[in-house]
């Protein structure tokens, strides 16, 4: 959809640079035949002279118009593309905001993605006591869980996890934030830390998904 926009903008400037370009040649040939008329024919290469300016000019402009369209067009292209990306990553929150808030949406279900995203952290901080920090929403929640969770990270990293949750609770959408009791190393795993640090990444995957046709 956004080709054809752009082609028949495209299409209707290279009219208008046809037509530009069509008036500054008439133009050249009437003042030409007009020296002509009153100077006689010796006046033939000056006519013909002015004749060849004209049709240069007439060239220039219709570049100028048309290399001009092209980069409005390029600019209206990435404009409505940013707006759709931007409607899509609106969109995106909607279902995350969903899944939080139910526990499942869009296909996920949202003790599994909590528990990867602690495995996910627990691999990188490499410590087998960690602490865990939720908002108060999911604090509440996962605290029954958390033996079952403990359990399934030790289970996918091999060795004995022991998970704790911290007192403090996080001012965030949902996620979590997982840190060693044995060295000040954390990972922030929040769902607003990972939309930041994948920004460009989702940006790129999302262009490729929108406008790959």
């Amino acid at each position: 959809m956004a080709r054809d926009g752009e082609k028949k903008i495209i299409d209707e400037i290279l009219k208008m640079a046809e037509e530009e370009s069509t008036k500054i040649t008439a133009e050249a040939q009437k003042k030409a035949g007009e020296i002509k008329k009153e100077a006689g024919l010796n006046a033939d290469t000056e006519a013909q002279d002015i004749i060849n300016h004209g049709k240069q000019e007439a060239k220039r402009e219709q570049q100028r118009i048309i290399a001009d369209a092209r980069l409005k067009a390029k600019r209206k292209k990435m404009s409505m593309q940013e707006q759709l990306m931007q409607a899509s990553f609106e969109q995106a929150m909607k279902h995350l905001q969903t899944l939080m808030e139910k526990g499942e949406g869009a296909g996920y279900n949202y003790t599994t993605v909590m528990t990867n995203f602690i495995v996910e952290a627990a691999e990188i901080i490499g410590d087998q006591t960690l602490s865990l920090m939720f908002n108060e929403k999911d604090k509440q929640k996962f605290q029954p869980l958390l033996a079952q969770i403990s359990e399934k990270v030790s289970q996918r990293l091999g060795k004995k996890v022991s998970l704790s949750i911290d007192d403090k609770s996080l001012s965030t959408l949902g996620g979590v934030n997982v840190k060693s009791m044995e060295a000040s190393v954390g990972v922030d795993n929040t769902i607003e830390s990972r939309m930041s640090r994948f920004n460009e990444e989702l940006k790129a995957q999302v262009t490729k998904i929108l406008f790959q046709n």
